[in-house]
């Protein structure tokens, strides 16, 4: 949003002489990323506003306001962190993918040869090997989760999640390759799986049973608001991870585990962002399977925009060929932008 828009939705906001805090939010929303100058114009709008506005709208205003520094300072700090940390993880991922060296991917499998010269290949060639934590520098205004507030928002995934590899999401657990997913629907196992769900005071919690059954190499989109006391269950069918997938740095496909919960932050719905794990990613998305057979892969929307501003990024596809992957015919990267 430039000055000029934000001056206008003031202008807008103040046809009828009164702005109150659902305007406000329509202005702050309008902004997008509010640059230095639309920080600047927004707090001189305010002022020369501030005889039209009800007190709610004034007191809402003049506190997201103050957000906005704190918010900008801290989305450069992060970044500080995340230029720091680039040169040792760049030189592991290097490391990794020396050819006719026997090295493990971070879930500790063998990395194969044809998997290192895609990723080698890539790399030179201008593939973007990412830190999931970097923000972008612009605060926003986000009120997709209720109440607005002012955010720093992640350049490479709107969450930026910074998630410890531990329970569910150690690298081993969320690591896909084709013998452990062969591995998987072969073997009988007894775990826990959803069963429903039951009330407890204003909150959903999951409930399970036992089973002892295979597993069925299915792969699609979970999301729920409940909590799961048993953050290792899978869903209906015997589904151990969701569609949220990253390739990482070195060349390894991970997805979230079908409960999206980890005791390493129990609080938190996982996303994609979080199979970062301070490790660089190289592309993430959506990812579906059946039977065993990827049949969906969704570049996220918004590697989508940065690959339109000339970002590349690391061929999906030509990684799960190189890894043996059993894929639908025909199958190519969707974009999800």
């Amino acid at each position: 949003m430039a000055v000029s828009d934000v001056k206008n939705a003031f202008r807008t906001a103040a046809q009828d002489r009164k702005i109150d805090a659902k305007e406000v939010d329509t202005i702050l929303t309008s902004a997008g990323s509010i640059s230095v100058d639309e920080e600047k114009a927004l707090k001189a709008e305010a002022d020369k506003f501030a005889g039209q506005m009800d007190p709610e709208a004034a007191t809402k205003l003049r506190t997201k306001l103050g957000e906005i520094s704190q918010v900008r300072s801290y989305a450069a700090n992060v970044n500080r962190r995340v230029q720091m940390d680039q040169v040792p993880l760049s030189a592991e991922v290097k490391a990794l993918h020396a050819a006719d060296v026997a090295t493990k991917s971070f879930g500790g499998t063998a990395i194969p040869e044809e998997v290192k010269k895609v990723m080698r290949d890539a790399l030179a060639g201008g593939a973007s090997a990412y830190d999931v934590r970097e923000l972008k520098p612009d605060p926003i205004y986000d009120t997709s989760h209720g109440e607005g507030h002012i955010t720093a928002e992640g350049k490479y995934n709107p969450y930026s999640q910074s998630q410890p590899a531990v329970d569910t999401m150690t690298f081993g657990n969320t690591e896909l390759t084709p013998k452990k997913i062969a591995d998987d629907m072969n073997t009988a196992q007894t775990f826990n799986v959803l069963k429903g769900y039951r009330s407890v005071g204003n909150n959903q919690v999951a409930e399970f049973e036992t089973k002892t059954m295979k597993g069925n190499g299915r792969i699609t989109e979970l999301y729920d608001e409940a909590s799961w006391p048993d953050t290792k269950a899978r869903a209906q069918g015997g589904q151990k991870y969701a569609s949220n997938f990253a390739v990482l740095a070195d060349g390894s496909i991970h997805a979230v585990p079908a409960s999206r919960r980890s005791m390493g932050a129990p609080n938190q719905i996982l996303t994609t962002a979080s199979l970062g794990r301070d490790k660089q990613m190289v592309f993430n998305g959506h990812l579906h399977m059946e039977n065993g057979v990827v049949t969906y892969v969704g570049m996220s929307g918004r590697l989508c925009k940065l690959q339109d501003k000339g970002t590349k990024f690391v061929d999906p596809i030509e990684l799960l060929k190189a890894w043996g992957f059993k894929m639908a015919p025909g199958l190519a990267v969707t974009n999800e932008g």
